[in-house]
């Protein structure tokens, strides 16, 4: 029996560091610290062969530890993407799944979205291949 449909596979990691978000008014929040929880998904009809995989777990961790080390104890804000106090859960998202896309080059044609948990219940994804379906 052949079924037709989506295979999906995740990869996830850690990182900590630390952001202030823009409150308005040019003031920022007390900067703080996180153990960022980094997810990536992907997402494909096909399978690669000869693994029969959506992505190989490996390529994509190693791809993943390489970036997570590079912000290990860093402070976000201090990257010129986040300037300005946008370094809220959503735009690491978008930051990571850039990041993870330029990494893994071809192979990660199939990165349906990144989420990072920035704390227990707060999750924030970004879809980078996905049109904004919030505007009529």
């Amino acid at each position: 029996m052949v079924c037709m449909g989506t295979y999906e596979a995740s990869v996830e990691t850690t990182f900590g560091a630390t952001h202030a978000l823009n409150l308005g008014g040019g003031k920022l929040e007390a900067s703080h610290g996180h153990d960022w929880c980094v997810t990536a998904t992907f997402r494909s009809s096909k399978l690669l062969e000869p693994m029969a995989v959506v992505i190989d777990f490996e390529l994509v961790f190693a791809a993943l530890r390489k970036i997570a080390d590079k912000l290990e104890g860093a402070d976000l804000n201090k990257i010129d993407f986040f300037a300005g106090g946008r370094s809220s859960a959503e735009m690491v998202a978008e930051y990571l799944a850039g990041l993870l896309a330029d990494e893994l080059g071809p192979p990660g044609n199939t990165l349906y979205c990144v989420t990072v948990t920035e704390a227990t219940g707060c999750k924030a994804g970004f879809f980078p291949n996905h049109p904004d379906t919030s505007k009529p």
